[in-house]
This record gives C-alpha cells, sequence and structure tokens, in this order.
C-alpha cells in the first residue's frame, strides 16, 4: 500500500514537472516568435526618435545611441532565428528563456540611457519626448515580453527608472511631477503585464492539457481497435 502510495506521488510529481516544463517552452516560444517584428519596431522608433532630438543633441551622441539599438537589435534576432533553427525542446528551454531575459535587460540598459544621452536640459517639448517614447516602448512591449514576466519587468524598469531619477534632477515642479507620472506609470504596466502573463499562462496550461488528453483518448481508441481485431481474429 505504502509503495504504490510512494509510486502514485511520483507520478503525479512527474505530470507536474512535465506540464511546467511545456508551459514554460511555450512562453519562451512565444517572445522568440515575435523578435523579429518587435524589434524591427524598435529600430524605426529609434530613427524616429534620433530624427526629433537630432535638433537639440550633438550629432556624435545620437548616432552612437543608434548604432547600439541596431547592433543589439541584430543579435536579438539573430538569437530568434537560431532558436527556431535548433527548435528546443521543453528540457532544453532553460538556456533560451535566460537569453530572453537578458536580451531584455540589455535593451532595456540602452533605451533608459536615452533618458540622459538623448535628453536635453533646456527644451521642455524634446524632454517630453523623450518620456513619450520611452513611455510608448514599454506599453509596446507587455504584447511582446510578458509571456517570460521577468523579461519585461527587467526591460520595464531599466527603461523607465532612469527618465523617473531625470526629470527631478531640473528641479521644478512640472518636472517632479513627471518624474512621478513616469514611476505611476511604471507600476501601472508592470500590474497590467503580470495580469497578462497569468491569462496567457492559463491559455497555454488549457491548450496542453487538452493536447494530452486528445492524446490519450487517439491512444485509447487505437488500444481498443487493436483488442477488436484481436478478438475478431480469435472467433474466426
Amino acid at each position: 500500500m505504502g509503495s504504490n502510495t510512494t509510486f502514485e506521488g511520483t507520478e503525479s510529481h512527474s505530470a507536474e514537472t512535465t506540464l511546467r516544463d511545456l508551459l514554460r517552452m511555450e512562453q519562451v516560444r512565444l517572445v522568440y516568435d515575435q523578435l523579429l517584428s518587435s524589434q524591427l519596431v524598435a529600430v524605426l522608433n529609434a530613427v524616429v526618435f534620433v530624427a526629433v532630438q537630432s535638433l537639440v543633441i550633438p550629432a556624435p551622441v545620437l548616432v552612437t545611441w543608434l548604432a547600439a539599438v541596431c547592433v543589439l537589435a541584430l543579435i536579438r534576432i539573430a538569437g530568434g532565428i537560431a532558436f527556431r533553427s535548433e527548435a528546443p525542446q521543453a528540457g532544453q528551454i532553460g538556456r533560451w528563456r535566460f537569453w530572453a531575459i537578458v536580451g531584455a535587460t540589455a535593451s532595456g540598459v540602452v533605451w533608459g540611457s536615452a533618458a540622459w544621452l538623448l535628453y536635453p536640459s533646456m527644451n521642455v517639448a524634446h524632454q517630453v519626448f523623450v518620456a513619450f517614447i520611452l513611455g510608448g516602448m514599454v506599453a509596446g512591449s507587455v504584447a511582446t515580453l510578458a509571456p517570460v514576466f521577468p523579461a519585461f519587468l527587467a526591460y520595464a524598469v531599466l527603461t523607465l527608472v532612469p527618465a523617473a531619477i531625470r526629470f527631478p534632477l531640473q528641479q521644478d515642479p512640472v518636472h517632479y511631477a513627471m518624474g512621478w507620472l513616469i514611476l505611476v506609470f511604471l507600476v501601472a504596466v508592470i500590474v497590467i503585464a503580470r495580469r497578462s502573463h497569468e491569462h496567457m499562462s492559463d491559455m497555454l496550461q488549457l491548450r496542453i492539457e487538452n493536447a494530452g488528453l486528445t492524446g490519450e483518448l487517439h491512444a485509447t481508441r487505437e488500444r481498443l481497435r487493436r483488442a477488436q481485431q484481436g478478438a475478431d481474429a480469435g472467433r474466426a
């Protein structure tokens, strides 16, 4: 009796582990599947950002920052291609999940640096444009990074916190308010991304469980068919 209970407990734990691995694999797959489009949008936004800020920021700074965005985008796109080429299984997904988080973190560092490098201290309109671009990039990343929530969290925090620090350094009520609003926005998108992550995880888990049940049903039908054939052959 005790050995049966132990076996059932081990089998249940194994099934839970397999489900967790499959769920993580699907979450990571969603992130890598969207890398090409998300990075192309990032480069396009960076070009527009640099074009607007070229009126108030020195060209060498703009070119260096844009080059960093483009190089990082190419590296991340190459990672997405490598992921699809390898087609990793559930037990191999940990390494790819790690690099997805690293890539999002690096992007957050680059975009967050714009709050200092591309921030004109004497032009309020262009300062507001910095906040607009960074906020838009984070808002857009909810759909592309939320499946791997740590990746989104790293990207959002590293992109927006530098701006939340930079604005209040102007030391006037409007800039204090801007810094506070950026922090409020950051908290709001983190909450939204967390809920999106949980919703997607529930949907993916349901799909995995349904696929498993479908496979078991087909296997049962096949066993019954073979049993029926055996019985018919025995009667003959």
